[in-house]
């Protein structure tokens, strides 16, 4: 039979309202008796419930995490950055996987508005409703390293634009003139990353070949797949690559072992990121670095802080970095 409230009021001779009061850490309950009703609902296997603490306007002390594809390397290190600041802040995570389906991502959201969670950090976007931007303004919801259009949210992130642009500078000043670029997801409106590309593009006045733009590159498998497309255009395809994820980057990469075409000297690869896999490729693979544990930590912190009230943090240096490794 499941304890109820009414077996510990039983046990420890104090009433339902102390030990309610107990469990809310009402000041007005000393010490002693807390312990004393604690031990006897551990005792008991006793847990308080919390949907009805929600429903009484309590905390849940959960904070959901967005993300695209658990599997993809860089939220890994993101989810992992984030648990850690919060668990030490008293805070538990739960990770919720959209599959780049806005359907899943608006029944995340729905738990936000039935209280099931404290707060979210979406890390990866799929709508942009005037909802979502509702709940960043209360400050329940912290976007981090993603864009909503040209809508203006508070905003965690590096500036892509500039960390592209500065790689395929790079690309552009050894001598590399067809250029080949892959889009983490499907085209839309403003890509930041993008911009940097073309800009880069443009100051050099190469012409880019629309036919080497390839969208939703994820996984070592659609690097692969790239590469075999690239092969395919024979004398016309691209020199060099550069790649939205280590993850593609190495997939390509790793044709290129099995097609016989030599890197850097027949193609140039930049990945980025800079995950452990990058400098342990062979040839170690070029990419660009950014800060996801800074980021993380600071999303966390930001959001806490926003959900109690408190001081906001103090924004970290969120600059990238060009690795320059073996495959440029």
């Amino acid at each position: 039979m499941m304890t109820k409230i009414s077996d510990i009021a039983r046990e420890t001779g104090y009433s339902i309202t102390t030990i309610s009061r107990a469990i809310n850490n009402h000041p007005n309950v000393s010490e002693k008796t807390k312990e004393k009703i604690f031990s006897a609902m551990k005792e008991f296997g006793y847990y308080p419930n919390s949907v009805a603490q929600q429903l009484r306007g309590q905390k849940t002390k959960l904070i959901g995490v967005i993300i695209s594809y658990i599997t993809n390397p860089f939220f890994t290190h993101m989810v992992d950055a984030i648990e850690r600041y919060a668990y030490r802040k008293g805070y538990q995570i739960v990770v919720l996987q959209t599959l780049e389906r806005a359907e899943r991502e608006q029944k995340f959201i729905e738990m936000l508005q039935k209280n099931q969670l404290d707060g979210l950090i979406m890390t990866s976007i799929e709508n942009d409703s005037d909802e979502i931007v509702a709940l960043i303004h209360s400050g329940k919801i912290v976007v981090c390293n993603r864009y909503l259009g040209d809508k203006d949210i508070g905003l965690i992130a590096i500036d892509s634009h500039k960390a592209v642009y500065e790689a395929v500078y790079y690309l552009l000043s050894r001598g590399y003139r067809k250029l080949a670029y892959c889009t983490g997801g499907v085209a839309v409106d403003k890509d930041y990353r993008f911009e940097g590309f073309m800009q880069a593009i443009n100051e050099f006045e190469v012409e880019f070949n629309p036919e080497c733009h390839y969208y939703k590159q994820l996984r070592i498998e659609d690097g692969k797949q790239t590469l075999i497309e690239m092969l395919r255009m024979g004398k016309n395809r691209p020199d060099a690559i550069f790649a939205n994820s280590d993850e593609v980057a190495s997939g390509i990469l790793k044709q290129c072992h099995i097609l016989n075409v030599k890197v850097p000297e027949d193609l140039a690869i930049i990945g980025f990121d800079d995950q452990p896999v990058a400098s342990l490729t062979f040839p170690s693979l070029t990419t660009v670095r950014q800060p996801i544990k800074q980021m993380g930590e600071y999303v966390a912190s930001l959001l806490i802080a926003q959900l109690n009230n408190t001081e906001l943090p103090e924004k970290p240096d969120l600059r990238t970095r060009l690795i320059i490794r073996e495959t440029t």
